[in-house]
């Protein structure tokens, strides 16, 4: 199964983001990797998305993508920044419920089978935006059961 995994800095930007039923990456991002537009346009209608949250360490929020990034559009009354490459989302929770990355790596199969870094299973880097990582069907079974609402 494809997982598509996007990372924030603040948990803020999440809760942001879930309210919204959007998510984007931020304008400078976009800018400064040219190929994410690239990248966005192969993400399918019904992919499963994950939030990473830097700022604990955490895996957040799952949910499924419901349309497709619109190239060009700059969305500035989300987040405090300017975002693009917006796409819709439908959350399966709330950014309430987290799983710490130590964890992850103890009880997600696809983690700790690995013996690369977790970042290089679960492609969460700016670089890595929109390329899916690769999981197994008991790993979602396990990011649902801990973070689906």
């Amino acid at each position: 199964m494809d997982l598509c995994l996007f990372g924030s800095r603040t948990i803020t930007n999440i809760w942001a983001g879930i309210g919204a039923r959007m998510w984007a990456v931020s304008h400078e991002q976009a800018t400064n990797i040219p190929s994410l537009a690239q990248k966005a346009l192969r993400m399918p209608i019904g992919a499963l998305g994950l939030f990473y949250c830097s700022e604990t360490h955490s895996f957040t929020t799952p949910f499924l993508v419901y349309s497709p990034p619109q190239e060009g559009v700059v969305v500035d009354d989300v987040w405090p920044e300017q975002w693009t490459l917006p796409f819709r989302i439908h959350p399966l929770g709330t950014p309430r419920n987290q799983l710490h990355k130590d964890e992850a790596q103890n009880i997600i199969p696809t983690l700790s089978n690995s013996d690369e870094p977790w970042t290089s299973v679960f492609f969460v880097q700016p670089t890595t935006v929109f390329v899916p990582s690769q999981i197994t069907s008991d790993d979602w079974q396990i990011l649902i059961q801990r973070l689906a609402e």
